[in-house]
Formats: C-alpha cells, structure tokens, sequence
C-alpha cells in the first residue's frame, strides 16, 4: 500500500491529490468498497475526513485522478500522432518486442475498472474520467479530420472512438486480472490502431497530409 505515513496537504492539490487516490485504490481493492469509508481513507492519508470531503465529492470519487492516468494515455497517444502519418504506421512504429510493463498506477487504475462492473459508483467515476478525455480530444481530432470546432460530425466521431477506447482498456483490464498476463506490446497498438481506425470508419486511419 501507499506509504502515507506523512500528512498529505491537499492544498498542492495535483500531487497530493494523486497520493489520496492511490491510497483509496489500495484499500478498495484490499478491502473491498463497502468495507472501506471516507474515514479509513483519510485516516490512511494522515488528514482529517472534513478535509477529505472538501476536495472530493465522495469516497469513490477518490479514484478518479488514478483513473484519470489511464485516461490520459489514449490522449498522450493521439497528441503525439504525426498528421503525414497513418495510424498504422504511426503505432507499429512504437511498438517493441515483449510485453507491456504496467506501472503501479496502471494496476490501480486496472483494479478500479474491473471493480467497477460490480460497483457503479467506480463505474460512474471512470465513465466520467473517460467523458472527460473524450472532450479534450475534440481539438486533436479537429485538426486531424479538419473540422469544425464542436461540430456535431466531430464530437460523434470523438465519442465513436473513446467509447472504442474504452471498450478495450475495459477488456485488458478484465483479462489482467483474471490471467496476471501482462499483454504484448504490439498486441496492444495493434488493437488500439485497430479500435481508432474501425470507430471511425477508417477516416481516422490515414495520414491527414
């Protein structure tokens, strides 16, 4: 678990925040989510309950900046896309031999989906994180697609894709959790290439230039 032997001040929030949901991970996924309260997260992050409410809107809700990571690498992904390039070629090219080493943010954020199949308070905070990146890839799939900004054909596409996104981000985190297999690298970018070009009909698949 965490090592939270220090308070942690929630007024740095984007560090100390993170601190509060890897603590809250560990002990849902420890203890369970009805075995855990607001109380034993704050107690476990040295900080007052009042405290704990006050920058977060309830215990499930703790997750979301852990979530919020696993959210982001969709983004950082597509951010990083050259527009002369296709999706193809843009993921084979980052692909490397062996398999994907998970972070121990990765495994939080994977506890917390699969958990969330059976808990829809954790399903709500990662539906709401991955709202969340599906919006603020408005913008990038805009350029790409050479869109309006806010256009309805955008935010459908945008909304085809992340649900795609997430669809598999679910799958993996199932299959993690139940076969320990940390998946191959190009197994991974193949499937994501495979998700982005197929929600979107293919217009996401090729270069833009």
């Amino acid at each position: 678990m965490t090592d939270a032997t220090v308070p942690i001040d929630l007024r740095r929030k984007g560090d100390a925040r993170l601190q509060v949901s890897r603590i809250a991970a560990d002990l849902f996924w420890r203890d369970g989510v009805s075995a855990t309260r607001g109380e034993d997260i704050a107690e476990a992050a040295g900080i007052a309950p009042r405290t704990l409410w006050r920058y977060f809107r309830s215990k499930e809700s703790c997750v979301e900046p852990v979530l919020r990571l696993s959210a982001r690498r969709y983004l950082a992904v597509i951010e990083a896309w050259p527009l002369e390039a296709s999706i193809d070629d843009y993921l084979g090219g980052a692909a490397v031999a062996g398999p994907v080493v998970y972070s121990p943010d990765d495994i939080r954020a994977i506890h917390m989906v699969t958990l969330g199949f059976d808990e829809p308070s954790l399903r709500s905070a990662w539906l709401m994180v991955c709202e969340e990146a599906e919006r603020e890839s408005w913008p990038i799939i805009a350029r790409r697609l050479d869109l309006p900004a806010e256009s309805a054909d955008l935010r459908r596409t945008a909304a085809a894709v992340a649900g795609a996104i997430r669809a598999l981000n679910d799958s993996l985190s199932v299959d993690f959790v139940a076969t320990q297999r940390e998946p191959d690298s190009a197994e991974i970018l193949g499937a994501l290439s495979t998700a982005i070009r197929e929600a979107s009909g293919g217009r996401l698949g090729a270069a833009a230039v």
